[in-house]
C-alpha cells in the first residue's frame, strides 16, 4: 500500500510540474529561402540540417526551456515563405500567437524589403491584438 502512495504521490508532482510549464508559440515567418528551417532546427536540435527542402505549408518544431526556475515550452511554426503554400492556412498560423519571428538573408536586400509585406500580413491576420513594433 505504501508504494502506491509514492506511485500517486509522483504523478501528482508530475502534473504538477506538467501545469506549471508555459508554453509560447512563436510565428517564423519571411521569403523564402531566408534560412527559417534552418534556424528552426538549430534552435531546437543544437546543430543545422545538413540539407532542406522548402516547407510546405508549416513545419513544428519545439523546445523546453528553463528560464530563472521556470520551465518554458516554445512552438516554433516555421512557415512556408512561398505565397503559392500558405494562403489558404494563412490565418491559422496566426491563431493564439505570442510573438512573432521576421527571418531574411542579410545577403539579399529583396528579402529585408520584403519585410514590409510579411509585417502587413501580421497586421491583417492578428485577430484584433496590437503587434509590438
Amino acid at each position: 500500500m505504501e508504494s502506491s502512495l509514492e506511485f500517486s504521490s509522483s504523478l501528482g508532482s508530475v502534473s504538477s510540474l506538467l501545469s506549471r510549464c508555459r508554453t509560447f508559440k512563436v510565428l517564423v515567418i519571411g521569403d523564402s529561402g531566408v534560412g527559417k528551417t534552418c534556424l528552426t532546427h538549430r534552435l531546437c536540435a543544437g546543430e543545422f540540417p545538413r540539407r532542406t527542402e522548402a516547407t510546405i505549408g508549416v513545419d513544428f518544431r519545439e523546445r523546453a526551456l528553463d528560464i530563472d526556475g521556470e520551465k518554458i515550452k516554445l512552438q516554433l511554426w516555421d512557415t512556408a515563405g512561398q505565397e503559392r503554400f500558405r494562403k489558404s492556412m494563412v490565418q491559422h498560423y496566426y491563431r493564439s500567437v505570442h510573438a512573432v519571428l521576421f527571418v531574411y538573408d542579410v545577403t539579399c536586400p529583396a528579402s529585408f524589403n520584403g519585410l514590409t509585406a510579411w509585417v502587413e500580413e501580421c497586421r491583417q491576420n492578428s485577430l484584433g491584438h496590437e503587434i509590438p513594433r
